[in-house]
């Protein structure tokens, strides 16, 4: 019993992790990929690629904004903030 829990546990972690990295990625498209590509290697806005960019380099660039990009600190979590730039370094 203890390891069909045990399973159970793991499994349900799992699920929260894809469904996190879901809610990461539409909140990519509806909010950066106008700019920056559907798939972040640039897009008319913002033509450098993001994708695969160090995850402290876009945190940091999302909470304070760097030229024409706005800060989001304050409109995003900070949960919001962390998963995107999660996201955005795990993209190839």
């Amino acid at each position: 019993m203890k390891r069909v829990f045990a399973v159970l546990l793991v499994a349900s972690f799992g699920l929260g992790a894809f469904a996190a990295r879901a809610d990461d990625a539409a909140l990519f498209a509806s909010k950066c990929a106008v700019c920056h590509g559907k798939d972040a290697k640039g897009g008319k806005m913002a033509p450098k690629p993001i994708a695969g960019l160090p995850e402290g380099q876009v945190k940091k660039t999302l909470e304070e904004g760097k030229g024409r990009m706005p800060s989001y600190k304050g409109k995003l979590s900070d949960a919001e903030i962390g998963g995107l730039a999660k996201y955005v370094s795990s993209l190839k």
